[in-house]
């Protein structure tokens, strides 16, 4: 268990606490920014931060978070693999411990990425304009929220949505690079994955409470019950994690037997 540990602080530390990691919450930052320019032009200082956030998630660029939260975590295997470190590692340790520790790191890096440049883009646009108005809308099942001492509960909830998708469509883009050995197309695959499974989801008539586009935007109500939303979405995203952690595990550790 020592040495499992041992292996998650050195993965955290290369994810993390690296430059790469600023270079995706800053990219991000910078990248919505510029996107969203001609729309700030029309902001008026009553403008609320809740609408501010619908703006940027209806952009068609917005999509484009789940390219940053990957660059931190996705690409360990493919870097550990192209410089020969992973059988290193291994023989300190073992495969599943090494494996494991990558696919912790890869989900906390890439949902850390979303739950910190959101929040800091909101963080300075809230210099400028209130949190809350009384023309705020867009609530859904989380009416409870829609008030001045709430609105920013209701903000970090509807982010961590997104940091939860983000890190289920890295950690599965880290299974791919077992298969995959390349970074470009590791770090397109969240991206891909995305609409993919968006389309199919419809194509196959999937219950909306299962498409992850509805659940990565807070869509979903269950029971009309924030609380019950709230826990579903979380459980949703932890078992789809989950399944490929296991994946990833199982598969580096064939990839390291198999040469």
């Amino acid at each position: 268990m020592k040495v499992f540990f041992n292996l998650l602080v050195c993965d955290l530390r290369r994810t993390i606490f690296s430059a790469k990691f600023l270079v995706a919450v800053f990219g991000f930052i910078l990248t919505t920014l510029v996107t969203m320019f001609d729309e700030l032009q029309y902001l008026q200082p009553s403008n609320s931060l809740v609408y501010i956030y619908q703006i940027i998630r209806y952009l068609d660029f917005h999509i484009v978070y789940l390219l940053f939260a990957a660059i931190p975590g996705a690409l360990l295997f493919c870097s550990d693999w192209e410089n020969h470190f992973i059988r290193f590692c291994i023989i300190r340790s073992s495969p599943k411990s090494y494996a494991t520790s990558k696919a912790m790191a890869c989900f906390i890096s890439s949902a850390c990425v979303v739950l910190i440049s959101e929040n800091l883009m909101l963080f300075l646009f809230s210099f400028h304009f209130p949190a809350f108005n009384e023309t705020s809308s867009g609530f859904g099942p989380y009416t409870i929220f829609a008030s001045p001492d709430k609105v920013w509960l209701f903000l970090l909830i509807k982010i961590l949505y997104e940091a939860l998708c983000a890190g289920f469509l890295c950690t599965f883009a880290l299974w791919l690079s077992t298969k995959i050995i390349n970074p470009f197309v590791v770090l397109a695959t969240p991206i891909i994955s995305y609409y993919l499974i968006n389309t199919s989801s419809f194509a196959l008539n999937i219950p909306p409470i299962f498409n992850i586009g509805n659940l990565s935007k807070g869509y979903i109500s269950i029971d009309n019950n924030p609380i019950y939303s709230f826990f579903f979405t979380i459980f949703y995203f932890g078992i789809l994690t989950t399944i490929f952690v296991i994946l990833f595990v199982r598969s580096c550790r064939k990839r390291v037997e198999n040469g």
